[in-house]
């Protein structure tokens, strides 16, 4: 079969949605599937990174303005769709690429994710975005949900999908995620993701001066890069823990997996921010982290409780509470055996069920079933 991915984050950009297409891409091709990518180009290594790989990138305009990019997006995926003979089309999330597919190509069937932000946050409540992000849903072959609780968002938010939705998740590469023997040196706490209010790392900062006060030489590493990381400096320093928090900012790949096989414990006690439709629909970090055998701390809030298995692989917290956060992170620092324990659970569950290679062969079962 021959695939067109439609996606607007992809490497060497990062972000849950380009590991989704990057993965699937990988994965299909592998599976002798001929697969090509449509994508914005966004940093100056894309070309380099889009040469090495085993299908075609198609790199588009990074038009920055919404209305822009949707008409744009119209516009450009003309010429693919007319003269790409695809059997498949799988758009990451509906905005730009899935009405112009839907318009363009209305005989391929369309396969459509839902993530939780793409179609929650306000700006898609607007009544000229909105009608175009259910008409993009209604229009769709199927819907993949990549949460249980997206799953439920999505029907309160678009009616009448009936059984149009399933609910696959993400995975990791076990292969690429590796553990590695335990490293000496001080506790070290790993935030890794966009620096966005919603990611709740201010909220492990409010959590330090109790986990300092029993283990002093505790580090703090935030990963990434986003509109908040002011505000968590100055947050550090009114804490007075400010020499204990690095911020790293974005970091390539191979880096990701060096911070999770150094790292103690992994957390990202997201929160929902419901007045902005603010939402984590899952978090492929968890897996990550679980996959180099570390606990995982999450908030107990959108599809997080689908990537952490609460007692299992790590723990749920909530996520707007500092001393819980505290609580069960000492609990993990006192407890390493706890710790292991948690963080080996968490690597045997991605190779049992949240690898790429079964979650590909899912989505393959889906489209057969359903053509």
């Amino acid at each position: 079969m021959k695939f067109l991915i439609l996606t607007p984050d992809f490497p060497l950009w990062d972000g849950g949605v380009a590991a989704w297409a990057e993965k699937l891409s990988f994965f299909l091709a592998q599976a002798g599937h001929e697969v090509q990518v449509a994508t914005p180009l966004q940093l100056p290594g894309d070309p380099g990174y889009d040469a090495r790989q085993n299908y075609h990138v198609t790199r588009l305009r990074n038009v920055k303005d919404r209305y822009f990019k949707y008409a744009y997006s119209q516009w450009r995926l003309g010429s693919l769709l007319r003269n790409g003979g695809f059997d498949h089309l799988i758009a990451l999330t509906w905005f730009p690429y899935a009405n112009a597919a839907l318009r363009l190509a209305p005989d391929i069937p369309l396969t459509l994710f839902a993530h939780g932000n793409d179609f929650l946050e306000n700006r898609w409540q607007r009544p000229f975005w909105n009608a175009r992000m259910r008409k993009a849903f209604t229009g769709a072959r199927r819907i993949i949900a990549v949460s249980r609780e997206t799953e439920r968002a999505l029907h309160e938010t678009v009616p009448n999908l009936q059984n149009r939705v399933h609910v696959l998740f993400p995975a990791v590469d076990p292969n690429e995620f590796l553990p590695v023997a335990a490293v000496k040196g001080p506790p070290v706490l790993l935030s890794l993701g966009r620096v966005v209010s919603r990611k709740g790392q201010d909220m492990v900062i409010r959590a330090l001066p109790a986990i300092l006060n029993e283990f002093p030489d505790t580090e703090y590493w935030i990963a990434g890069r986003g509109s908040d990381t002011e505000r968590l400096k100055t947050l550090a320093a009114e804490l007075g823990v400010q020499s204990r928090v690095q911020f790293l900012g974005l970091v390539p790949q191979e880096e990701r997996v060096r911070l999770y096989q150094r790292c103690t414990i992994y957390l990202m006690p997201s929160r929902t921010i419901a007045e902005k439709g603010d939402f984590e629909g899952f978090g492929i970090t968890y897996l990550e982290a679980n996959a180099c055998e570390k606990p995982v701390i999450g908030g107990r809030s959108g599809g997080v409780a689908d990537a952490v298995v609460d007692g299992m692989t790590g723990f749920l917290v909530d996520p707007n509470s500092a001393a819980e956060i505290s609580e069960k992170t000492l609990r993990l620092l006192r407890d390493p055996a706890l710790a292991m324990q948690m963080g080996r659970r968490g690597r045997e569950r991605i190779i049992s069920e949240l690898n790429w290679k079964m979650t590909t062969d899912k989505l393959l079962n889906l489209l057969a079933n359903e053509s």
